[in-house]
């Protein structure tokens, strides 16, 4: 998924409004908006993979609900909303019909022209929401994941994975995943030369 910066300024209010009469898609960001772009078949593949591993029977039995890039969760003080691939929630509270705001999981496919945005915006952003308590950053280009579960209010683990029996764990939902199954189907284009 790439992006394109609108260096306009709306209020909250007429970025909800411009949500509700467009297809496309826009982060919000202190009242700039933030277009996102199509994302690739790779990246819809790699998302589709996951969900089918994620979403499973119990998952509700545990409180928790996933959504895809389609529902918007909001960063911070109704100041930012952004769109992650994959987001999780697990609080009883997280009621809104449109917006996650108490999300636990979230899950970034990577993409040329979202990548920086995702590693440092974005993702300093996540760290601050004490409810997550994983972020999940993957690769479209080579097979590689990176986890960050928080141990504490401020501090991170960190892990590595590239090789197809490496399992990305999910400790709140007691789910582990093979990358081979993350990338099922998946021809990567550095496979390819």
């Amino acid at each position: 998924m790439s992006l394109a910066r609108k260096e306009q300024r709306i209020s909250v209010d007429e970025y909800f409004d411009l949500q509700r009469r467009t297809d496309k898609r826009y982060d919000f960001w202190d009242g700039k908006l933030i277009e996102l772009e199509a994302t690739t078949k790779i990246h819809n593949r790699i998302k589709r993979n996951l969900i089918r591993k994620l979403d499973v029977p119990g998952l509700s039995e545990k409180g928790c609900e996933l959504f895809d890039e389609n529902v918007m969760t909001q960063l911070k003080n109704r100041r930012k909303y952004v769109y992650p691939d994959i987001v999780v929630s697990c609080n009883p509270d997280d009621d809104d019909p449109l917006i996650v705001k108490y999300p636990c999981i979230i899950i970034e496919v990577l993409s040329d022209g979202t990548e920086q945005y995702d590693r440092t915006e974005k993702f300093f952003k996540y760290q601050r929401i004490l409810s997550v308590e994983q972020c999940v950053f993957i690769s479209q280009k080579i097979m590689a994941v990176e986890s960050f579960i928080r141990s504490t209010e401020d501090q991170w683990l960190f892990k590595a994975l590239e090789k197809p029996d490496d399992r990305l764990v999910f400790p709140k939902l007691g789910i582990s995943i093979g990358l081979e199954a993350i990338y099922q189907g998946i021809a990567l284009p550095a496979e390819e030369q």
